[in-house]
């Protein structure tokens, strides 16, 4: 079957990963790992609100012990150790460096949020937000851990659970980085109205605070002002040019106001901005994608999933750059991948389906293949997916399937009548070699019998002809005319009709008249009987 080409539902919300901040981290192979401390958060919800808000700072000496000055230098000469081993590609020794530098100085945010970076990385979602916990404990104005622990929340599917926690510790201490960890929540469960008042609130604490810009330019995107989100990005692209968040969020609202280009080359600054930010790799692969460059998508989707391997769309993106490029046991590993990360991402079922219906598989008959594409359609709308192209893509896939059934049984009968006729040539070969072999031929008669016999040919017997008999014009003498005819002399014979030529000269015994040459008496005769006289011509 000629393969086809369906344009595929958008990716869900073209994605929103991870990642807000944190050292320039690359991925390598794991390492040995350091049991997280539990967080206090766990029974944030059930604690009693607090008389009144300390400030951050205050509350944050509070909450974690003041590290010597003999442990910040420590605490330093780990964070070291570990930007020397990520940048070797050992993100789990570099995460345990982390880890302990964060121990020996909590107030060393960044080594708590790389820390939790590189765990969330290795798949480590519960020990990745117990450090984002604990680094916002220390630090709650630091937006960066707000924005990670959020999404984790998120991916992770307890939205709900993450807004209690937040709005307890909110009770208990205010800060920028907790506001926008709570705006980023109240944004995923559809409330843009309470997410900009957490922005606001947040602005308010500090106006230069780029994460709470652009959370706040989500906000107004999601009310559909989109030229208000876009001032907003801009004043936070002036304070920080290089934020590819910045960047990565101009893009969404580039293409809210139909400006696809500018769209592209936002993401395309974003990823380019940050190799190890996924949701920016994510979301220009995505484009990629759209515009059919599926060597490109997949480049970039590839780094989305490396740096974000729990990202359910980050991998459903993927599997369609692969499916562009034919490769289809890539693509079938990368929905199945996001149908694993999250069951309830009905797209992967729509995915697989055009991908069984339209890409051949090495060693999968057609029909097979084709059964599955519809069995996968079947599953897209059990799981509640609905798409207006379902009963087209049905009627196309029941008519492929009705051919490849004809062509199959014609197949079948041919190869059934090839088999007939193989046997009966093996038959008819076989009875024939069951025949009795033939009699030798005679031996030959004739002229070629005498001339395969030794001593018989003409030429050892005097006065015969070739066969060895002797025939009426090959007489040893000269034959007697009939009784009343007048003797033909040999002269006049010869003029009259001309003798055959005989093959050897006859002796003189037996046609030379015995008296013409010795003078003696002519009374001799030859085997015909006749005169000598009047046949010798010595009348």
């Amino acid at each position: 079957m000629t393969p086809r080409r369906h344009r595929l539902p958008p990716t869900p919300a073209l994605l929103a990963l991870l990642l807000a901040g944190g050292a320039v981290l690359a991925s390598g192979c794991a390492g040995g790992q350091k049991k997280a401390e539990a967080s206090p958060w766990e029974k944030a919800a059930e604690a009693p609100a607090a008389a009144g808000a300390a400030p951050a700072a205050t509350q944050a000496a509070g909450d974690q012990r003041v590290a010597t000055a003999l442990e910040r230098q420590q605490a330093r000469e780990r964070f070291a150790e570990g930007v020397k081993l990520e940048a070797e590609g050992k993100p789990g020794p570099a995460a345990d460096a982390f880890e302990r530098a964060f121990d020996a100085d909590p107030s060393l945010a960044w080594a708590g949020l790389d820390a939790g970076l590189l765990r969330e990385r290795a798949g480590d979602d519960g020990r990745a937000i117990a450090l984002y916990q604990r680094t916002l404990e220390a630090d709650p104005g630091f937006a960066a851990a707000g924005q990670n622990l959020a999404r984790a929340w998120i991916r992770q599917g307890k939205v709900e659970e993450g807004q209690r926690a937040l709005q307890a510790r909110l009770k208990q201490v205010d800060g920028v980085g907790l506001r926008v960890a709570l705006a980023e929540l109240l944004l995923a469960s559809g409330q843009p109205d309470a997410a900009e008042v957490e922005c606001r609130a947040a602005l308010k604490a500090n106006e230069k605070s780029v994460p709470a810009m652009v959370t706040l330019a989500a906000a107004y995107g999601r009310k559909q002002r989109h030229e208000l989100a876009k001032m907003v990005l801009e004043n936070a692209r002036q304070l920080d040019p290089d934020d590819a968040a910045v960047w990565n969020r101009l893009a969404f609202t580039e293409l809210a106001l139909g400006n696809r280009p500018q769209a592209l080359e936002a993401f395309r600054t974003a990823a380019a901005l940050r190799p190890d930010y996924p949701e920016a790799h994510a979301n220009y692969g995505a484009m990629l994608a759209d515009a059919d460059d599926f060597a490109g998508a997949a480049r970039e989707l590839e780094l989305a999933v490396k740096y974000a391997p729990g990202a359910a769309g980050a991998w459903l993106s993927l599997g369609n750059a692969y499916r562009g490029q034919q490769q289809f046991d890539r693509s079938e590993a990368a929905y199945r991948k996001a149908l694993a990360l999250d069951p309830r991402l009905t797209e992967a079922h729509y995915n697989l389906a055009v991908l069984y219906l339209d890409v051949e598989k090495p060693g999968l008959p057609a029909l097979q293949r084709l059964e599955q594409g519809v069995a996968h359609l079947d599953a897209y709308e059990k799981a509640g997916g609905v798409d207006q192209r379902l009963a087209g893509y049905r009627k196309d896939a029941a008519r492929e399937i009705d051919r490849e059934k004809k062509r199959l049984a014609r197949e079948e009968k041919d190869r059934v009548r090839k088999e007939a006729e193989a046997k009966k040539k093996a038959e008819e070969a076989a009875k024939q070699a069951a025949q009795p072999a033939a009699p030798p031929a005679a031996a030959p008669a004739g002229k070629d019998a005498a001339a395969a016999q030794p001593g018989t040919g003409a030429a050892t017997q005097p006065g015969t002809g070739a066969a060895g008999k002797i025939g009426p014009a090959e007489s040893a003498g000269p034959a007697t005319p009939p009784p009343g005819t007048k003797a033909i002399s040999p002269a006049a014979k010869g003029k009259a009709a001309p003798a055959k030529p005989a093959a050897k000269k006859a002796p003189a015994a037996a046609g030379t008249p015995s008296g013409a040459a010795s003078g003696g008496t002519r009374g001799s005769t030859g085997t015909g009987g006749g005169k000598l006289g009047e046949e010798g011509g010595d009348k």
